[in-house]
């Protein structure tokens, strides 16, 4: 797979994450558990970062299921032809 594809599906698969986490204890991202990502925690996703300032709405440090969606909607966006 392309190093694009594989972002996009990494990003998929950490949406899913965060939305669980509040029903999981064992989710790989939200690593303390809380159902938000911290800085530290988006690390782990390229391009997260670089995004933070946009997708924090309510500027708390943390990005919450709806917040991180943001991003995963941009990111998994069919390119236009």
């Amino acid at each position: 797979m392309t190093k694009k594809i594989m972002t996009v599906l990494f990003a998929a698969l950490a949406a899913a994450a965060v939305i669980a986490a509040e029903s999981q204890t064992d989710v790989a991202l939200d690593t303390d558990n809380n159902g938000t990502l911290s800085k530290e925690e988006a690390k782990a996703i390229p391009g997260l970062i670089e995004q933070w300032a946009t997708l924090d709405l309510n500027s708390d440090g943390q990005l919450d299921a709806a917040e991180f969606a943001s991003f995963v909607a941009v990111e998994t966006k069919a390119p236009a032809n």
